[in-house]
């Protein structure tokens, strides 16, 4: 392990020690200053693209937004350090959660888990309301990370399945046993934003595809889930009420397109918490 990451194992092992709040603000302050100061595009990626969500937002609502979010991207990655006292410590309101959960486990459910606030808060969420959950999760290439994010959501009970097509094997099983699939539909590759569509025509290449098969295989009631960082390290975990495709046949870019009219709007209402804003929203070639 070299010197940066024996840094970032001692950090997050501090930060465990420390008030909620405190291990919060330090990550918050760390992401600002090295983009202040060392990665400069992120903010300038950033402040274009709500500049295009929104034309009529003046320079400093721009602003104001660009810097919550690199806040708001700081302080999750160090809660992975207190992510198990946040429950304990009431820091996780939930809102919906008793009228989505109505049939989970009697029918086969998808939550369609957005990148906003800290969005692993799902996991002890899920785990208080008693609802097992499995997970489609891209490993993280760096070692650290990666042993951080799978202690922390195997932790949980949540069980990781591989992005592949064992990964779908497993999921279509599940589903079919009137189990719960988590999928995260909003995402980035490369630095190209492939969910939302923004506007975009859709396609057939990411997440949102996934669901939507999986959904039209299985039947499966669908239920958007986020969280929204209220105040600090608090936060508000909502739960969308459930629906399902649209009967009839549809083909594939249609019930994408339903998908997508789902999560978009949610994510363009609080794009100062959404983890993505600095990804190229560009049509995909």
């Amino acid at each position: 392990m070299d010197g940066m990451r024996v840094w970032e194992a001692v950090l997050h092992r501090v930060m465990r020690y420390l008030p909620i709040e405190v291990t919060s603000a330090i990550g918050g302050f760390i992401v600002r200053m090295n983009v202040r100061f060392n990665r400069t595009s992120i903010a300038s990626n950033a402040r274009r693209n709500v500049r295009r969500h929104d034309p009529e937002a003046s320079e400093a609502q721009v602003n104001r937004i660009v810097w919550r979010f690199l806040d708001n991207v700081g302080r999750l990655m160090a809660e992975f350090s207190v992510l198990d006292k946040l429950i304990p410590a009431h820091r996780v309101t939930f809102s919906g959660g008793e009228a989505a959960s109505q049939r989970v486990g009697q029918m086969p459910t998808i939550a369609l888990v957005l990148h906003l606030g800290n969005w692993e808060v799902l996991g002890p969420g899920l785990q208080k309301l008693g609802v097992p959950v499995a997970t489609f999760y891209e490993p993280p290439p760096d070692i650290f990370h990666r042993k951080v994010a799978e202690d922390t959501r195997r932790g949980f009970g949540m069980r990781l399945l591989t992005p592949d097509r064992h990964g779908v094997h497993d999921a279509l099983a599940l589903l079919k046993a009137n189990g719960t699939v988590a999928i995260f539909p909003d995402e980035a590759r490369r630095g190209r934003t492939m969910a939302p569509l923004f506007g975009r025509p859709p396609h057939d290449r990411g997440n949102l595809a996934i669901a939507a098969k999986l959904a039209r295989r299985t039947g499966a009631q669908i239920i958007v889930t986020y969280s929204r960082r209220i105040k600090g390290a608090r936060f508000q975990l909502r739960f969308e009420p459930p629906v399902s495709l649209p009967v009839g046949a549809k083909n594939l870019l249609d019930d994408i397109t339903f998908l997508n009219s789902q999560i978009e709007p949610i994510i363009l209402r609080n794009l100062d918490q959404w983890y993505y804003l600095d990804d190229s929203i560009e049509p995909l070639v």
